[in-house]
């Protein structure tokens, strides 16, 4: 079924609602290093909403880490909230294997096997 101009874009992945305490960290165009915590708030397969106190642009990177667990993946900021709105201070970030596998959570494929 294709997109008519009142119904919302498909997505690729279904979200969950999630809180998840995670580390991130990198250098901004300005060459600033920044480190935070950080609240992943919605996951998908292929990213995260991600709430933050740091004024992200897109295409930005980050190194996200979760704060129980060893590993870390490279994300880059697809979206931006809009200051004045509900999604100020948060941003959209995805990573070309997807944030899930940094958390431990899995997945199913479009076969219903776990990836």
């Amino acid at each position: 079924m294709g997109r008519t101009a009142s119904s919302p874009p498909m997505r690729r992945s279904a979200r969950v609602n999630i809180g998840c305490a995670v580390r991130i960290s990198g250098t901004l165009p300005n060459r600033t290093p920044f480190a935070e915590s950080a609240q992943i708030v919605t996951l998908s397969k292929f990213g995260a909403r991600l709430k933050t106190r740091i004024p992200f642009q897109v295409g930005a990177l980050m190194k996200v880490e979760p704060m129980r667990g060893k590993s870390s993946a490279i994300f880059k900021v697809v979206w931006v909230g809009r200051e004045g709105t509900p999604r100020a201070g948060e941003v959209g970030i995805e990573n070309a294997k997807g944030v899930a596998g940094v958390l431990g959570i899995n997945f199913p494929d479009g076969n219903g096997t776990l990836m």
